[in-house]
């Protein structure tokens, strides 16, 4: 069967757990996109596995996450559970950044961590002072979870920042405490974080260069390997963890190519790692960071990914992953009203898919109790009680876009305010995903909403099946469903989901889900702005059944089209 269908998108602004209302069947069509993929993916694409959207939490908020021995976070436990049940894997979560910097470790500290608080407004405390209790919190997320430990990179010797003398020795310390506590579940260690800032600080000289940066990592390196498995060379750490590459021309600049190249070897580095924020919320000058000129800015985005597509290919020949351990919307613990509402989800698919199409082996975002950009709220805090934030939504859409593993990506369309994508598993046409970075706020009049016309391939959607994720506006995190499922109070995803196949003739139901007409030519579907849509293609089977993969994603709807059982 040949289907040429329209799907129409239904246009709705009174959006409230998955109830829906027609605003208007005339739909303003502003543009067509075409959508060709091929079969299959060039070989030259990296195949990435279920874990591609992963975590960092901020080294003095894991108690906050994960809880401890008697008392583990139950709502953290299960939107990971969440995740892992979709993908198949647990995500990786590295902890870390720049309060592992500020961190000692106390042997015969009974707390588990003492972090003292400026103040109710401060995003970080002045130290953090953790004990063997701290360790409690890196055995509490579901089972097959992996952590990467951020140790403190003190000086060698004479340590006066932190009053711990000899700091290789304190180093060794740390990691000895984590490798026991751990155990299987450590993926490695981070040996300081975003080190290339440090030169002419209180942490090391004026003259430090990356190339005694290596010398020094890799003196701590063979030391703590020596004295947690005795040998010199061990895949134990996850090196470099640098701030956002902006320098890639000379041999002295700070990047991962040039600390490989000075000596950071397969043998000691699992994976190297560099950060990522599309935008600052602190140490800017003028009105500051805006959701237009920053994660709705493709040309912004895709000017700071360059970097990581260079030293990806740049470092592809020393079979060192290149990862980025770090990453979220907007720098300084993120900004209200662009990190914490449903454009925030929307961008992190695009950027996420995008990545996947280059040498990135994974991708961490970034999260703290008290950070706007954070995927969930893992206590109370501020009156607020635990809660997940527009973000997480996008990591349960990658969460199924990845899932199983062995996926690889090719962009189909790259605009200033459009991306489109060719999912592929195990070298077959798995999903289609589009998105549309063009604002559209909850404010604005739903009748003159401009909506993207995407033609598709002739044949192979009659198995489709489509699923919505929804929410009034990318400006406001309030009334998200996803195929008319939410995550309640305790994490769980709650509802009955409700699924749609288009298979013609289809028309438009009384509660005007969604409509679909019969029409000459190829198969096209209407996609509103500020919509992720995932389209799973079906084999041309007749007796495969459509149960319990592939979402879509993000803003007011999104579509999604059948896949393979898993």
């Amino acid at each position: 069967m040949n289907a040429s269908v329209y799907l129409f998108l239904a246009l709705c602004n009174l959006l409230q757990l998955g109830s829906w209302a027609i605003a208007a069947t005339v739909y303003n069509v502003t543009s067509t996109v075409s959508l060709a993929p091929a079969s299959s993916p060039r070989p030259e694409k990296p195949v990435h596995d279920a874990d591609y959207h992963s975590f960092s939490i901020e080294f003095c908020y894991i108690v906050d996450y994960a809880g401890n021995d008697t008392h583990p976070n139950l709502f953290s436990r299960q939107v990971i559970q969440n995740l892992k049940d979709i993908a198949g894997k647990a995500p990786i979560f590295r902890v870390g950044g720049s309060t592992q910097n500020s961190a000692v470790y106390y042997p015969d500290q009974t707390e588990a961590l003492i972090d003292p608080f400026d103040s109710i407004a401060s995003s970080q405390p002045r130290h953090s002072y953790f004990g063997p209790a701290f360790l409690q919190s890196f055995r509490q997320f579901p089972a097959g979870s992996q952590y990467i430990f951020g140790l403190n990179f003190f000086n060698s010797e004479n340590e006066t920042l932190f009053d711990v003398g000899n700091g290789l020795a304190q180093c060794v310390l740390e990691a000895h405490a984590a490798y026991h506590a751990i155990g299987d579940a450590l993926y490695g260690f981070e040996i300081g974080n975003e080190v290339d800032s440090w030169a002419g600080g209180q942490r090391r000289p004026a003259n430090w260069t990356i190339q005694e940066y290596v010398d020094q990592w890799n003196e701590y390196a063979s030391v703590v390997s020596k004295n947690l498995t005795q040998h010199d060379a061990d895949q134990l750490f996850q090196g470099c963890a640098f701030e956002a590459p902006r320098h890639v021309t000379t041999a002295t600049d700070w990047n991962v190519a040039n600390a490989e190249a000075d000596g950071m070897r397969v043998n000691k580095a699992k994976s190297v790692a560099d950060h990522e924020y599309m935008g600052a919320a602190c140490d800017y000058t003028g009105v500051g960071p805006t959701l237009a000129t920053t994660i709705f800015d493709r040309t912004n985005v895709l000017s700071r990914v360059w970097y990581h597509d260079y030293l990806g290919n740049a470092t592809a020949a020393s079979g060192i992953p290149y990862v980025l351990g770090e990453t979220n919307s907007i720098s300084c613990q993120g900004a209200r009203g662009i990190s914490d509402v449903m454009a925030a989800a929307i961008w992190a698919v695009d950027y996420v898919l995008y990545l996947s199409s280059l040498r990135v082996e994974r991708v961490h975002f970034h999260m703290g109790t008290r950070y706007p950009y954070s995927s969930w709220l893992p206590v109370t805090f501020n009156e607020t009680a635990p809660t997940v934030f527009p973000i997480y939504y996008a990591a349960l859409f990658n969460a199924h876009v990845f899932s199983g593993g062995n996926k690889q990506t090719e962009v189909l369309v790259n605009t200033t305010d459009f991306g489109a994508y060719a999912v592929y598993s195990l070298g077959k046409l798995e999903s289609l995903v589009a998105v549309s970075l063009s604002v559209w706020n909850s404010t604005f009049t739903a009748t003159k909403r401009p909506y993207t016309a995407l033609e598709l391939p002739e044949t192979g959607w009659e198995n489709a099946k489509v699923m919505r994720l929804t929410n009034p506006g990318v400006d406001v995190a309030a009334n998200i469903t996803l195929a008319g499922q939410s995550v309640n109070a305790q994490g769980d995803i709650v509802g009955t989901a409700v699924y749609h196949a288009p298979i013609s003739p289809w028309t438009t139901s009384p509660s005007g889900l969604i409509a679909a007409l019969m029409l000459p030519g190829p198969a096209r579907m209407l996609m509103a702005v500020n919509l992720v849509q995932i389209l799973i293609v079906m084999p041309s089977s007749d007796n495969i059944s459509v149960s319990g993969v592939a979402v879509s994603i993000v803003a007011f709807q999104a579509i999604d089209r059948g896949s393979t059982p898993r």
